[in-house]
């Protein structure tokens, strides 16, 4: 069953997808951009020399053999198709309300995979992030693994956690409305 759909929400749904594209190129691009190509010259810029991308400076990759360099940036691969998946769910949910199926299962459902990807996302981006590190440490003569998790990190799990509670809550109880009105 679909609702009327009033021009504010499909405002709003447009920019959301148009500030979840611009997030993911973003994330993309500096990822693929400094493992792929560790020595372009945008990476000597200041912002670029203050940046941390995936737990290490953005022309890390430059220090390393190919071999090496593969391994490193290998690492983020997880994270990097989780949270392109997530977003994927993100765009077909947006379709959904922008249909006017707020709350059919469909719907529902890819806000929960939004979520849970987006979740799963956080935890590998966070064990990349440590993983690379460690890979990285012993070339620069720091041999200690360190330990880096920050609150805002934590908030963003415990966030993506409570909106795949919430889905899973809203699909059990379109699944109860089902039930009873089959008794109706």
């Amino acid at each position: 069953m679909t609702t009327p759909v009033s021009a504010q929400v499909r405002r709003l749904c447009w920019l959301v997808r148009a500030v979840a594209v611009a997030l993911l190129v973003s994330v993309l691009v500096l990822y693929l951009g400094t493992w792929l190509f560790p020595e372009l010259w945008l990476w000597d810029q200041h912002w670029a020399k203050m940046a941390r991308i995936g737990g290490l400076p953005a022309n890390a990759a430059s220090l390393l053999a190919g071999s090496d360099r593969f391994l490193v940036g290998a690492v983020c691969l997880p994270y990097l198709v989780c949270l392109v998946w997530a977003f994927r769910h993100l765009g077909l949910m947006l379709r959904g309300f922008e249909r006017g199926e707020f709350f059919e299962r469909a719907t529902v459902g890819h806000l929960r995979a939004f979520s849970g990807f987006l979740l799963l996302a956080k935890a590998l981006s966070l064990i990349a992030n440590h993983v690379r590190v460690a890979m990285f440490a012993p070339l620069l003569g720091h041999p200690r693994i360190m330990f880096n998790i920050t609150s805002d990190e934590l908030a963003l799990l415990l966030l993506c956690a409570l909106i795949f509670l919430i889905a899973h809550l809203m699909e059990e109880g379109n699944r109860l409305a089902e039930e009873n009105r089959s008794f109706l």
